[in-house]
């Protein structure tokens, strides 16, 4: 099988490494580090997201920000974030399908500190199939 490691995939990033894992019975495993939220174009378009047979508004979750050179947030606060970041989150983990007897989950590892809120993995696991 195929292990697919997503790492602080910013923007809509997170939801093609959703869609490879969806649609390549090989990939066995995801590890996937959602980073920034979609750009707001996507909700002044009155975009939909759709990942497997899951389909959400990016209004939902798209927002403004992020770091410029130097590491200087520009912005809304992040902590005004958080609560998008969940949602975003959980729509991606929605959109995974492991198939019968596999599992996702989203687990949280403090990894960002001093104001950092983007601490989700999300896990997924093909379930095994059956030999022919």
């Amino acid at each position: 099988g195929v292990l697919l490691l997503g790492v602080h995939l910013c923007g809509t990033l997170s939801l093609r490494a959703v869609e490879l894992f969806n649609s390549h019975p090989r990939c066995t495993f995801l590890a996937l580090k959602p980073c920034c939220l979609p750009p707001p174009v996507h909700a002044r378009r009155g975009d939909f997201f759709e990942i497997g047979r899951h389909r959400f508004a990016a209004a939902d979750v798209a927002a403004a920000g992020g770091f410029q050179a130097g590491g200087v947030w520009r912005g809304p606060p992040r902590s005004h974030l958080a609560a998008r970041f969940e949602r975003w989150t959980g729509h991606l983990l929605e959109g995974i399908e492991p198939g019968q007897g596999g599992a996702s989950a989203v687990e949280e590892r403090r990894v960002q500190v001093r104001g950092g809120f983007q601490n989700a993995f999300i896990f997924a696991e093909r379930g095994a199939r059956t030999p022919r």
